[in-house]
């Protein structure tokens, strides 16, 4: 989770800063010139965003990179942008004649697509460098098709370092939780489908008197936690290698359907609609939530703040629901392995190949424990053969929490081989959650496709009406201002807004996904 702060940056400042070039930096210490590979010592531009707080300001006062310089010899000078303005200078700093060597994050917001900017001479293409000076990563790619197709764009150029997971398949981080000390109270077993969930919403409403099942705002969970159960998604979603838009199929009808029952009879929040998320955060931690959706790192929170007035309260995570007994879930929030987070290295760049060097080693078993743990003796020590972070990250001697101290010694979130586990620890609720969250499957989860520049203004038009009226109309739907008599005039109007249309621009690019030349 992102803390938000504020730099105060000028524009001017900023592209000033942002000078070109790999910079050589000449020393008068002889040998010392050069790193373990005779790599002559030079200096990296590198534009990205980052969130200060009172323990560090930038990522130039990063112990972990100035560890990091030690062992590659190459200096980085880091420029953020201001923060709730990176959208905009970034699209400055692209048009300006005075390109950072590498960008991150942002870089994926070309106009037009990756394949573009490096048409356009403002990105370079990969592929080659990779092949001869970063093998740590191109063993990644080697070994997992799918995240090679995740870096590769449609025509084939790899154009990013990206975050990678150091697993395959990492475990779900969001799904649904229960009042499990309810459950007890009452006798009920935890629910596993939609007929469960439904007794035992009518248990919690008859015997703790409250609106026990928690919705977001539009009615629709974002990753098809509940809707999933009648085999459709929650938007697009894929059955084998073709397109589906879940809200116009009659399994998202039954979904309605079913809501809108549970809405009438006093199970769901009857304000949903109009909460926002702290509302919906005090229905949970003042004890009047008896199901909601959530990610695990939340949990603990709220179960701190319920227990100021509920010592006795207890949460459970639980699996996704199915419409009948031992089916299998076909949805559910996604890790794809390419996490986002992408570094580009831009055509002012005078050294690529030591800078494609320099990001491979985040790669490499060294780094991988450098950018996840920091620096042994300082953040974390070997105990038992596994690294544990010590009491400077985790009882800061300035009463700082790990989140806030975390950046000065070790990488949150950037280009590395990133493990998920390198946190203090997993509360026992968060292994149980992974646990149960991830019983449900993945197959009809489209992966990250890339739209044209041309496919992207025609899905934009369409989907900018489409997705006012659909919410529009489910929150009709379930709330009964509209009876579900009309679903079908809704699919027509859908329809007459382009949706097939827009199915087919998915589909042409799920095709191109999944052609992609990679080695």
């Amino acid at each position: 989770m992102k803390r938000k702060g504020l730099l105060t940056l000028v524009l001017a400042a900023l592209i000033t800063v942002t000078a070109v070039g790999c910079n050589k930096t000449k020393s008068t210490q002889g040998s010392k010139d050069g790193d373990k590979n005779g790599n002559e010592k030079i200096t990296i531009k590198y534009w990205t965003s980052f969130t200060p707080n009172q323990y560090i300001k930038s990522l130039n006062e990063s112990l972990m990179y100035q560890e990091l310089e030690k062992r590659t010899n190459v200096h980085v000078e880091f420029e953020h942008p201001v923060e709730g303005q990176e959208t905009e200078q970034f699209n400055l700093l692209v048009n300006s004649n005075t390109l950072p060597d590498v960008i991150q994050t942002y870089a994926t917001q070309y106009k037009g697509g990756m394949d573009k900017a490096i048409k356009d001479g403002v990105y370079i293409r990969l592929n080659e460098l990779i092949d001869k000076y970063a093998p740590n990563f191109k063993k990644l790619l080697q070994e997992d098709p799918e995240l090679a197709r995740q870096v590769t764009t449609d025509q084939g150029n790899i154009y990013a370092f990206p975050a990678v997971g150091i697993d395959k398949n990492e475990p779900a981080w969001w799904g649904p939780v229960i009042r499990k000390d309810w459950l007890n109270e009452l006798g009920l077993k935890e629910p596993t489908t939609i007929d469960e969930w439904y007794s035992v919403l009518k248990q919690f409403k008859e015997k703790k008197n409250t609106a026990p099942l928690i919705l977001n705002k539009r009615g629709l969970d974002p990753y098809g936690t509940i809707v999933s159960a009648f085999d459709v998604g929650n938007g697009f979603y894929k059955k084998g290698n073709t397109i589906k838009y879940g809200p116009m199929d009659p399994g998202f009808k039954e979904y309605l359907a079913t809501m809108n029952k549970w809405f009438n009879e006093g199970l769901i929040d009857k304000d949903f609609a109009t909460r926002d998320t702290k509302s919906r955060e005090a229905l949970i931690t003042s004890g009047k939530a008896g199901i909601y959706m959530t990610e695990y790192a939340l949990v603990d929170q709220y179960v701190a703040a319920i227990r100021v007035t509920d010592p006795k309260a207890e949460f459970s995570p639980i699996v996704q629901p199915s419409l009948k007994a031992g089916e299998k879930v076909k949805m559910r929030v996604v890790n794809e392995r390419n996490g986002g987070y992408e570094a580009v290295i831009t055509s002012a760049c005078k050294n690529p190949e030591q800078v494609v060097k320099w990001f491979d080693y985040a790669y490499s078993k060294e780094g991988q424990m450098l950018f996840n743990y920091g620096i042994e003796g300082t953040s974390y020590t070997m105990v038992d053969g596994k690294p544990k972070f010590t009491d400077l990250m985790t009882k800061n001697p300035d009463g700082l929490d790990f989140w806030t101290v975390c950046n000065k010694y070790k990488l949150e979130i950037g280009p590395y081989l990133r493990d998920y586990k390198a946190l203090p620890e997993f509360s026992k609720f968060s292994l149980e959650a992974m646990d149960k969250w991830t019983k449900a499957d993945t197959d009809y989860v489209v992966p990250p496709i890339n739209l044209t520049a041309e496919e992207n203004e025609k899905y934009s038009a369409i989907m900018s009406d489409v997705n006012t009226y659909r919410d529009e109309m489910i929150l009709k739907f379930i709330t009964g201002k509209e009876p579900l008599s009309k679903f079908d005039s809704y699919v027509e109007q859908l329809k007459k807004m382009g949706i097939e249309d827009a199915i087919k621009i998915y589909q042409a690019a799920l095709e191109r996904y999944n052609n992609r030349k990679i080695k």
